[in-house]
């Protein structure tokens, strides 16, 4: 994913392909991803004005990865908007534009090659759901029998979920089994 960024036409360059296993195994490290259930693709349109070039479109993955809550396959779709303008690196730090309701992000090149991959990781990387779900409702493993609640209620409480006699939760209940010293 570098260009020469001589050799982008004064029409612009069109990027429209599949992102490679190498990329999607970095930027999906740590997160136990399926990677044989995961695929990911960027569309974006490169033009340049002088040193500054500008980089719109976006990225989009299906990614397999396992439900937070009871652990079977699920999937996680991604559509991140790109909007980037990368400004040839004199030295100084890329100042940000003060406009809150501009939403494009600055980045650095060093006058000869554009690397898109570091920032098409890192957007793969925060679009990712921390706590992804197989389905919207779905119950997880009981904390007791490790059971999941979704094919049968066991019919176990979760311990943090006690209820005090005027039927609130006691936020207090996970300390219950603390002993001071």
């Amino acid at each position: 994913m570098r260009y020469k960024i001589k050799d982008i036409p004064t029409e612009g360059l069109v990027v429209d392909q599949a992102l490679s296993a190498e990329l999607l195994t970095e930027a999906l490290d740590g997160m136990d991803a399926d990677l044989g259930r995961s695929a990911a693709a960027v569309r974006l349109d490169v033009s340049k004005v002088q040193d500054d070039v500008f980089v719109r479109g976006s990225v989009k993955a299906t990614i397999g990865v396992p439900c937070a809550a009871c652990l079977k396959p699920a999937r996680a779709d991604v559509d991140v908007p790109v909007k980037m303008i990368f400004r040839l690196d004199e030295g100084e730090p890329v100042a940000e534009e003060d406009d809150p309701l501009e939403d494009t992000d600055f980045g650095v090149h060093d006058g000869k090659w554009l690397d898109l991959a570091p920032m098409i990781r890192e957007l793969l990387i925060l679009s990712v759901p921390m706590s992804p779900r197989c389905k919207e409702d779905c119950k997880g493993l009981c904390v007791v029998c490790g059971q999941d609640r979704n094919l049968n209620d066991c019919g176990h409480r979760a311990p943090e979920l006690e209820v005090e006699p005027d039927n609130k939760k006691n936020p207090f209940a996970a300390l219950k089994g603390i002993k001071l010293e």
